[in-house]
């Protein structure tokens, strides 16, 4: 199913054409699995196809497409063991750039992590979902940022971001099992910066292990199947 959108105006085309590709991947009105053709996109909005392809980059830096040579661009589609497999490697992966982090981090970054974490609590106390997985995602790109280590946030960026976003576009499925999940992860970043405000950095890399593992424990049930 392909929807029809609206021409639009000059200003700001590419963050409008971003926003409403944005919505009809999470409302589902691109399905997972779909492919985006470029040429009939630019056709529908009234653009160029130039612009087109910024606005699917940076939904693809957001998770929400996957862009792969000599195929085109597509909503991601992954398989309940896709998802699994990405945590078995998360799992490994992860807590190593929270203790990297917790050793690097300067008091400005340290700053910054926490204004994040603020936000993301923010946007759960206003059941504001969009708002909490933009901060929370945020949160930990930080960590995985400050840790140094850019092969192990590069590797991080492809595996996790993608799980982010099929989060907002299945969250229709089990709302009051994300909202716990939310709840979750706000207790998990709150352990997290009491262990690094009291230098035990071993501390916060064994809290992101033992949280990421029951998060897998969630997967097919209160976290979101996939298809």
């Amino acid at each position: 199913m392909t929807p029809t959108f609206q021409k639009i105006e000059p200003v700001s085309k590419k963050a409008r054409i971003v926003a409403q590709l944005r919505e009809a991947i999470t409302s589902g009105a691109i399905q997972s699995g779909e492919q985006i053709v470029e040429g009939k996109m630019a056709q529908q909005f009234g653009v160029g196809q130039g612009l087109i392809r910024e606005a699917l980059i940076e939904l693809e830096h957001q998770g929400f497409v996957q862009r792969t040579p000599f195929s085109g661009t597509q909503v991601p589609k992954l398989s309940l063991e896709d998802a699994k497999q990405i945590f078995d490697v998360r799992i490994e992966l992860e807590p190593l750039a929270f203790s990297l982090a917790g050793h690097k981090a300067t008091p400005e970054e340290r700053a910054e992590i926490e204004q994040l974490a603020s936000k993301a609590k923010q946007g759960a106390d206003a059941d504001d979902i969009d708002m909490f997985f933009e901060n929370h995602l945020a949160f930990r790109k930080k960590v995985w940022e400050v840790s140094g280590n850019r092969y192990l946030q590069q590797t991080l960026e492809r595996l996790v971001i993608p799980l982010y976003a099929l989060y907002l576009i299945r969250r229709s499925y089990n709302r009051e099992g994300l909202r716990q999940t939310v709840l979750d992860c706000i207790e998990h970043q709150d352990r997290i910066l009491q262990a690094y405000k009291d230098g035990n950095v071993e501390r916060a890399q064994k809290i992101a292990r033992d949280f990421l593992t029951k998060m897998k424990e969630y997967l097919g049930t209160r976290l979101l199947p996939t298809g």
